[in-house]
């Protein structure tokens, strides 16, 4: 009987190569389809936070809104705790994100107070946007939820961190001048924030381009009071 022919080493080689890149792709695949189970996930329940409040969100209503089965759901958060960990970090991002790109689409064309006065409307536009919207609610939950307060608290520094390197860029001119810049930053942001808080229950649309205007004029003022002002008595570097 004949025996069959082999093929050459280089041949097998070859086809050796062929089933591994295979597996590696299918791999590859396998990984960014999870990836993107897990994203899909994580969207349904910020949009959950949204749509019914933090206490009214379940893993069945998020695997629905997701359009997932109920058990990949569980393959990716085995439990509620896990689940909203993971949408906290996920929402923190997200808003990063988003506070950067609405400072970043910033004319460069705007100089000086114009450019810090187009910040505050970014600034606005971002407090008042869905995500910010979600964050409160969390904000809210967390003051009687300790577990979701702890969440908050180990994920909001990082967030932090990043409004200030921003907030560095856009107020370049003023960041070199210690507690005065820090007191600034301060005021702009608790009073910004108390409006956006303030606007969910009550419109006041017209009334918040005159509130920045004048918080605008304010943050211009405040880095040209003498040491003798409001401002200058509550800073050690002046």
């Amino acid at each position: 009987m004949a025996r069959d022919k082999q093929a050459p080493a280089s041949s097998r080689q070859s086809e050796d190569r062929k089933v591994s890149g295979g597996g590696d792709e299918d791999i590859s695949w396998q990984a960014q389809k999870s990836a993107m189970t897990r994203d899909r996930i994580l969207d349904a329940t910020i949009n959950c936070f949204i749509q019914l409040g933090y206490t009214n969100v379940t893993t069945a209503k998020v695997a629905s809104t997701a359009g997932v089965s109920r058990g990949a759901m569980l393959h990716h958060f085995p439990s509620k705790t896990e689940l909203i960990q993971a949408a906290v970090e996920y929402l923190h991002g997200k808003l990063l994100e988003d506070y950067t790109l609405r400072v970043n689409a910033i004319p460069k064309t705007k100089k000086g107070k114009h450019h810090r006065r187009a910040g505050l409307d970014a600034y606005w536009d971002h407090l008042t946007g869905d995500l910010a919207v979600a964050y409160h609610e969390l904000c809210v939950a967390g003051r009687t939820d300790p577990e979701l307060h702890d969440i908050l608290q180990s994920s909001s520094t990082r967030f932090t961190e990043h409004v200030h390197q921003t907030n560095a860029v856009l107020f370049k001119e003023w960041n070199d001048r210690g507690d005065r810049y820090l007191l600034a930053m301060d005021v702009t942001r608790f009073m910004m924030e108390g409006m956006a808080v303030s606007q969910m229950t009550v419109n006041r649309t017209d009334r918040i381009p005159l509130l920045l205007d004048y918080l605008a004029d304010r943050l211009e003022e405040i880095f040209k009071d003498g040491d003798s002002s409001a401002i200058g008595r509550h800073s050690t570097r002046k």
